[in-house]
């Protein structure tokens, strides 16, 4: 039986007087709300009055009343999306809630908003918005089933699905396809991106599923959207077309920390031979369509298309990320764009006669256009504000022009755009103290001061919860026997913890090694990131609870399993980022010409920020107990040490093997005690 329903009664504001920091109104609401027998005490069963939780929403209400930004961080447990959203829809108005993760959009979709209907006290409409990609463009799609590609594709039975669902859809959501695999090569030819969309003089402009979904969010209270929605909308701005979001003054961006990597990304540039390939098929699509033909254009898309395949036989087959130097463009880099320029022109020579034959003839001859200037903008490199670097993924080459600093960007675009952001997440300060934010700061292009800042306390007692384990005598991470001692300490750390481990690696290289290893003698189910998709391993994690999770990358991050079956946290090294990395490399050449330290400025405080994603993986909630062990020498024995120190919970420590086991001895017999 769900508990009674309980509304705020919200206090008016105070009548002339400026917003600031005291406002009475503003502690009212916040006691209205969180405090004991409160109105989230009366809805929620088993509420646990959080002081964390209330002073985190008194600083979301003081910044927003005082039209100012905010960096807050808040670890796991201090209930964060009810600390925003509950006040803010209280108060009224447009906001915009922008996430990282598709799972927290539905966790705040599906969970956090029926709460928060309940004790507001006024309606509000909220919808869930995703990006162009998402979406079915209905034109493309009737071009691909109308056309006779299917079968030489081999995507019959693909298509036979799609149709039926096409029929029975009111939203277009790529997600309802449950029934297709999460891999959809075909996907990215009929949904609706940005480079293919003909606006309003598109056939289907009245019935297309993204401005269904772009109007529901003009008309709604709240959009839940995600960072690239964002930042992909932020980059269009200048151009006034093709936005999806609705005008806002404040903005919540929760997992903030990904921000500037998300912003670099979508105020950069990129160039690949997929893009090219995919305007070959759609201009034939189109001709076949338009029951047209012209020979001449035909032999200049089989001419970019020779160029596309160029285009990737210049680099390296297997994976790699690296920066292009101006000798890169003097052999077979620069031959292969030149001859992908040259097949451009011709096919838009060919093109031009046609354009009167309707906008998708045009916005084809635009997207080819485009690829010309990203072509051009790779070739100069005399732009110190911009680094240029590709990557080889499978069969595809991506080429890519970055800004090195995404700061100023921001305040012309972001901060020019609202009144207030708020940003906030487990792992924003790397330090405690005035200068914990700094690194933040500078990223996002604010001045210190410029925001206010809080680092909330933890909402875990880690001195009764958990444990540090750092061994004893074991080499640094690049000297013989690091592999060796690895595996030894992991054979006894899971002895110790039955199981129930997520191992974190800096490489791929170490991951597989330390597999092999552990491969056929250890009692526990070992699973590996790559084997399966990331989503399978997770579930499989959860099932089988003395299982044993190795994962690089994405797994220090995002992954969320409370309970027994995570237990124990193994990091490897200190997770400082690859100094050949194309973009920390150019940014390290920059602080360096500037007299700054790329190490102290750059890659110490971004390993900081990502060692306290990783140990934040243990404790989920309030029951969990558990073991974090770093396995790098450099913690302990180098000065840089205490800085990381400062970014980690206030645990207690051992380097004693027997104390980790006797710290799980008494939790392991049953989930109760846990």
């Amino acid at each position: 039986m769900n508990p009674p329903a309980f509304t705020v009664d919200i206090p008016p504001p105070e009548a002339n007087t400026a917003p600031h920091r005291d406002t009475p109104a503003n502690g009212n609401l916040i006691a209205a709300l969180f405090a004991p027998g409160g109105a989230l005490n009366g809805t929620i069963e088993d509420f646990e009055v959080r002081p964390v939780q209330a002073r985190m929403a008194r600083l979301v209400v003081d910044a927003v009343a005082a039209n100012r930004h905010l960096l807050v961080e808040a670890g796991t447990g201090t209930g964060k999306t009810l600390a925003y959203l509950a006040p803010l829809l209280a108060l009224g108005g447009k906001l915009v809630v922008s996430t990282a993760t598709r799972a927290l959009q539905d966790q705040i979709i599906g969970k956090d908003l029926p709460v928060v209907r309940r004790v507001v006290g006024r309606p509000f409409e909220a919808v869930a918005l995703k990006g162009r990609g998402n979406y079915l463009c209905l034109y493309r799609f009737r071009q691909l089933h109308e056309a006779p590609w299917e079968a030489t594709l081999g995507i019959g039975r693909v298509i036979t699905e799609l149709k039926r669902w096409a029929r029975d859809t009111r939203t277009g959501d790529r997600d309802e396809l449950t029934s297709l695999p999460e891999r959809l090569d075909i996907w990215s030819a009929i949904s609706a991106g940005s480079d293919r969309c003909l606006g309003r003089e598109c056939e289907d402009f009245e019935d297309c599923f993204l401005m269904v979904a772009r109007n529901r969010a003009r008309k709604a209270d709240l959009v839940v959207a995600n960072h690239h929605l964002y930042f992909a909308d932020l980059a269009l701005l200048d151009e006034g077309f093709g936005q999806i979001l609705p005008k806002h003054d404040i903005a919540v961006f929760d997992e903030a920390h990904q921000l500037p990597d998300v912003a670099t990304l979508f105020f950069g540039q990129q160039l690949s031979n997929h893009q090219i390939q995919e305007l070959v098929r759609d201009v034939r699509w189109e001709f076949d369509r338009l029951r047209a033909d012209d020979p001449r254009l035909f032999d200049a898309l089989a001419s970019m298309e020779e160029g596309a395949n160029r285009l990737r036989q210049a680099f390296p087959e297997e994976s790699r990320r690296e920066g292009l130097r101006p000798e890169d463009f003097g052999g077979d880099t620069g031959r292969a764009l030149l001859l992908v320029e040259g097949t451009l022109h011709r096919f838009l020579e060919c093109l031009a006669p046609h354009r009167d034959r309707g906008t998708a003839i045009a916005a084809l001859g635009r997207r080819a256009e485009l690829l010309l200037e990203t072509s051009g903008n790779l070739r100069t490199l005399d732009d110190p504000g911009k680094v240029h670097w590709f990557e080889t993924r499978r069969r595809g080459v991506f080429l890519s022009v970055s800004p090195l600093e995404v700061g100023p960007l921001l305040r012309e675009s972001l901060f020019q755009r609202l009144k207030s952001a708020i940003f906030t997440s487990a792992t924003l300060a790397t330090g405690r103290g005035v200068g914990g934010f700094r690194y933040l700061e500078s990223q996002l292009g604010l001045a210190p001061g410029e925001a206010m800042t809080e680092l909330l306390p933890p909402a875990f007692d880690h001195a009764r919860q958990a444990l540090l384990y750092l061994p004893e005598r074991l080499p640094d991470p690049d000297a013989p026997g690091f592999k060796e001692a690895v595996i030894a300490e992991l054979h006894q750390l899971l002895r110790a913890s039955s199981g129930r481990a997520l191992c974190l690696f800096t490489s791929y290289r170490m991951l597989h090694a330390v597999r092999e290893g552990l491969v056929g003698q250890i009692p526990y189910p070992l699973l590996t990131q790559g084997e399966r998709p990331r989503a399978a391993l997770l579930n499989d994690f959860r099932r089988l609870t003395d299982s044993v999770l190795l994962g690089v990358g994405s797994f220090w991050e995002g992954v969320d399993v409370p309970g027994e079956a995570l237990s124990l946290v193994v990091i490897d090294r200190l997770p400082f980022p690859s100094p050949a990395d194309p973009l920390m490399a150019a940014r390290g050449r920059q602080l360096r010409a500037a007299g700054q330290q790329p190490f102290t400025e750059l890659f110490l405080p971004r390993a900081v920020l990502t060692l306290k994603q990783g140990v934040g993986r243990l404790l989920r909630r309030n029951g969990d107990r558990g073991v974090m062990a770093i396995l790098d020498p450099r913690l302990t024995g180098r000065s840089y040490g205490r800085l990381f120190f400062q970014g980690l919970p206030p645990v207690p420590v051992t380097r004693d093997p027997a104390e980790v086991a006797a710290f799980f001895r008494p939790s392991h017999p049953s989930e109760n005690e846990k």
